[in-house]
């Protein structure tokens, strides 16, 4: 039988019940009751997860080649769809918005796609390559689908997701993050320089380009 808890990503599928990978399987715990069930991946070891309280839907790709995102609606266990993307070895990361039948999903080496899916229709909206780019954490902004947050190793990305009608495109936005004294390295506006305190002449500001001599 299944026992144990050896990672730390865990998720409340509803109000009073705990899920989390172990193995081959995924384990629900009632923390009223202290019952548990099992939900077993057929196709070996459990790979990314994720679970959304408000849906009441879990995700979790397996640990093989061209691995697949199986969803389950929680407490039927019942498999609604599957998600096959280009995914060659693993997923690293899984994301349901808070609103909306969205999740979004990160592929490891040798891919490093951010993927968008619309889950319900089965649909790919959008994805985007970040090669040799490990993450470490993904989530949707609860106010705005359109919006997630990734992590990695040394950087933290905004990406919006734009849509017109059907079509959907990922766009970045690079956050800046402190060094290793706290301090953020103020921008350079290449157009606009800054005024200079020891400029004697106090008149406008002008862009580089219309200085003499450039």
């Amino acid at each position: 039988w299944v026992q144990g808890f050896s990672d730390k990503n865990f998720g409340f599928i509803n109000d009073q019940t705990v899920c989390y990978p172990c193995g081959n399987y995924i384990l629900f715990l009632d923390i009223e009751t202290k019952k548990t069930r099992a939900l077993q991946c057929q196709t070996g070891q459990v790979g990314a997860f994720a679970a959304n309280a408000n849906s009441q839907v879990l995700a979790f790709s397996d640990r093989k080649l061209n691995p697949i995102i199986y969803i389950y609606t929680f407490p039927e266990l019942s498999k609604p769809t599957e998600l096959k993307g280009d995914a060659q070895l693993d997923y690293t990361l899984l994301s349901f918005s808070f609103t909306g039948p969205y999740l979004a999903s990160y592929s490891s080496i040798p891919e490093f796609v951010l993927s968008v899916w619309n889950w319900q229709e089965n649909i790919l909206l959008c994805s985007e390559s970040q090669p040799g780019l490990t993450g470490t954490s993904l989530s949707f902004n609860p106010m705005n689908w359109q919006q997630l947050c990734f992590v990695a190793e040394s950087s933290v990305t905004i990406w919006h997701v734009e849509r017109c009608k059907d079509e959907h495109h990922l766009t970045r936005h690079p956050v800046e993050l402190p060094d290793g004294h706290g301090t953020v390295t103020p921008h350079e506006d290449l157009f606009f320089p800054p005024s200079r305190n020891d400029d004697p002449y106090h008149g406008p500001d002008l862009p580089v380009s219309a200085i003499a001599g450039l």
